[in-house]
């Protein structure tokens, strides 16, 4: 039945009523609120960590693998058949060097090889680049043995305290020189300390290593080199290396190699002993020469130190350039972080005498400009200023500081006797002298843009391509000598406001007047450091400046996907990136 219209129109009034007037009894109870519900928590599940091969493998992978050859297609066939005998000596410096970075190397990799797992060939991989069972660019800290790194590497008993050998040496002194020097390696004999010589320790390389380079002279018809060869196979038998170091200043000849114990950077003990590297190279004579204006000022550059005059040096100024391509390295030069230039000899003698050689490994330094260099320096520095990074500025830097090797003190006194610098700072020199050779490098750069041998519009690009390759070379670790003497320059630019850094980018921007500076400072604190032989101010400043600040930790944060080195590879000794 339909309502008719006057109760349809009541019951609407009604109905319209009750929504209007909460008071009228036909309204619904109010529904009670729902109480909060607290939301489940959300769980985000933690990456997994990473395993100890996957870890390791990140560590290898840091350093690249790049083939380094040179150009020998206009060498005669003696001259050819001289450099594979040059390979041959310099392959039997591995041996060496393997027991002088530590006594147990040989043994420990010979365990390594008898592990086929895959954690086990990875250390193995890993100890071949490191040369040994510590990551030298984290501090030694282990990573194939459960032993902390020794001090004193393979030159003494593990157990030998620095102060234990000086006590030996007061109470001996008729040992002093032979404990002291350069080519002896100390041992044990029964309670007693004794000095063994190189070339009785080593005899089982070093005499087929000089039967190779006599062989090589054989066949050279190169005299300068003929005679160097000749010369250093004498003194891998006698430990005499003076004049063979003085025929080595002397060699003039495309095939040249580098082959002897020269560096005293593994003996972190006291920096007395001296480790065995080789470096076999081509030589570019015409890039050679075009550098050789250069050493006609190292009288001059040594005047020009912002150091009083009575601590400026005389040396000889002989000191000839050679730019080489690398052929081989081995030893000492084949460890982690691969050297791009060297400036020997080391026997300040025969500096006195003949200045000192300096090579630069071009091969080497084109690689690693490309592949790391470069990159550090666009993440280093805004974009403005990266754009200023330049391989000539780098290579430039790369001369300059193995020329600022030869110049600076070189002698100081220590218990009223005239000794090497080396020898009063002990452990602290090489460090020391690596930043002194870096900021004196630039600050002699400079120099020549003074001079007018060099166009003044390059001085940006060095100044900024100096700065930025410092963060190159403190990624090779403060245990390293480079790496340590690196911060020491980048942690006074940063106190000096040469170098501000930007809080979220990890980049810089750099004060290019107050950079210049700075370096002048640092040249002179360095040098009267040197000077006065004073170890205490030595290790103050590696203290308080040699070291990874937060700042710079930061820094190297952003750099992650840039090789720390590269892992070269020889395809002239037979060595080839796998197909």
């Amino acid at each position: 039945m339909r309502s008719t219209p006057v109760l349809s129109t009541i019951w609407l009034a009604l109905a319209l009523a009750a929504c209007q007037n909460p008071d009228v009894s036909t309204r619904e109870a109010p529904k009670p609120k729902p109480k909060p519900t607290t939301p489940a928590p959300v769980v985000i599940e933690a990456p997994p960590e990473p395993t100890p091969e996957e870890l390791l493998r990140a560590k290898i992978d840091r350093f690249v693998a790049v083939e380094l050859t040179a150009d020998v297609s206009a060498l005669a066939e003696p001259e050819r058949k001289a450099l594979d005998k040059l390979i041959e000596a310099a392959r039997l410096m591995d041996p060496i060097f393997d027991r002088q970075a530590w006594a147990g190397n040989p043994a420990l990799r010979a365990t390594l090889e008898k592990d086929t797992s895959p954690l086990g060939q990875l250390k193995l991989d890993y100890f071949t680049i490191m040369r040994g069972p510590w990551d030298r660019q984290d501090h030694f800290a282990p990573f194939a043995t459960d032993k902390p790194h020794p001090a004193g590497a393979g030159f003494y008993p593990e157990d030998l305290a620095a102060d234990a050998f000086k006590q030996w040496v007061a109470d001996h002194p008729k040992d002093k020189a032979a404990f002291e020097g350069l080519l002896t390696v100390i041992g044990r004999a029964g309670a007693s300390l004794e000095a063994r010589r190189y070339s009785t320790e080593y005899s089982e390389w070093l005499e087929p290593a000089a039967r190779a380079l006599e062989e090589a002279a054989g066949l050279t018809k190169n005299k300068s080199l003929k005679k160097f060869l000749t010369s250093r196979a004498k003194a891998f038998r006698s430990d005499d290396y003076y004049q063979s170091d003085k025929d080595w200043m002397d060699v003039d000849s495309v095939v040249e190699v580098t082959i002897g114990p020269y560096e005293t950077y593994e003996d972190e003990l006291l920096g007395l002993k001296a480790s065995y590297e080789a470096f076999v190279t081509v030589s570019d004579p015409k890039a050679s020469e075009a550098l050789a204006k250069y050493k006609k000022y190292l009288p001059e550059m040594e005047q020009h130190l912002p150091i009083p005059d009575e601590v400026k040096t005389k040396r000889g100024a002989a000191s000839p350039i050679r730019v080489v391509d690398l052929v081989f390295t081995a030893g000492d030069a084949r460890k982690s972080v691969q050297t791009i230039a060297f400036n020997l000899p080391n026997d300040e003698k025969v500096r006195a005498e003949k200045g000192a050689k300096k090579v630069l490994l071009r091969n080497l330094i084109e690689a690693k400009f490309n592949t790391i260099m470069r990159p550090i320096g666009e993440q280093v520095l805004g974009p403005d200023q990266a754009v200023s990074l330049s391989s000539e500025a780098f290579f430039l830097q790369v001369l300059f500081h193995e020329l600022s090797h030869s110049l600076g003190p070189a002698f100081t006194t220590k218990d009223g006797k005239k000794v090497d610098v080396r020898v009063a700072l002990e452990a602290s020199y090489s460090p020391l002298e690596e930043a002194k050779a870096d900021v004196m490098g630039v600050f002699n750069v400079l120099f020549m843009i003074e001079k007018g041998e060099l166009p003044a519009a390059i001085k940006e690009k060095v100044l900024l391509s100096y700065f930025a390759g410092l963060f190159r070379s403190i990624r090779f670790g403060t245990a390293e000598a480079h790496g340590r003497g690196a911060a020491v320059q980048l942690n006074r630019f940063i106190q000096a406001g040469a170098a501000v850094p930007e809080s979220s980018t990890g980049k810089f921007r750099v004060d290019l007047a107050k950079l210049e500076a700075e370096i002048s400072t640092l040249v002179r604190d360095i040098c009267l450091i040197q000077h006065a032989g004073d170890k205490a101010a030595a290790d103050k400043l590696l203290d308080e400046h040699g070291k990874v600040s937060a700042i710079l930790e930061f820094a190297l944060s952003k750099l992650g996907e840039v090789p720390v080195d590269i892992r070269p590879l020889y395809p002239l000794a037979g060595e080839v990136l796998p197909k």
